[in-house]
């Protein structure tokens, strides 16, 4: 009794798997590849299997290549914007150093300076860093936008995986 069940289920399996290579592929109004057991009407075509269709890689081809061009460009400007706020934090302590120290001070033999217009060395050399990062951070937003407008272009909208940077 068991054999004559093995053998039912087995006959029952080779005859879905028969069926299984009938895959037939039509183009839906967007242009997307649609896939179906049955013909469609209009331009439909037999195809083996949709991993064949050569605009199919290509489409996931590209979304592979953009989605880890756009992690890239997410963790270099997550890294800037650190980088940014660790110049700020700097900045804001020699501030306060000098304006604090400009009153007089033991050093300065009581001295009265000013402190509104005098930075330090330390001080400028960190401005221009921040001014090259802060440029360099609004470059990777306008490349960030840039590859989003492609995707969306390329792909006809955008994708799931897409994260929208804040």
């Amino acid at each position: 009794m068991r054999m004559v069940g093995l053998m039912a289920l087995g006959l029952v399996l080779l005859a879905g798997s028969a069926r299984a290579d009938e895959i037939y592929r039509s183009t839906d109004g967007t242009g997307r590849p649609v896939f179906s057991n049955g013909p469609r009407t209009g331009d439909a075509r037999r195809d083996v299997a949709p991993a064949t269709a050569p605009a199919t890689e290509d489409a996931e081809t590209f979304s592979t290549s953009a989605s880890l061009r756009r992690q890239a460009l997410e963790r270099d400007l997550r890294t800037a914007e650190r980088r940014l706020r660790d110049l700020d934090t700097q900045l804001a302590a020699l501030g306060r150093a000098r304006t604090r120290n400009a009153g007089g001070s033991e050093a300065t033999g009581g001295v009265r300076a000013a402190a509104a217009g005098v930075r330090s060395e330390e001080e400028q050399s960190l401005g221009a860093e921040r001014e090259q990062l802060a440029q360099h951070v609004a470059d990777v937003r306008a490349a960030y936008a840039k590859l989003r407008e492609e995707v969306t272009a390329r792909l006809g909208a955008t994708p799931s995986w897409w994260i929208e940077l804040r």
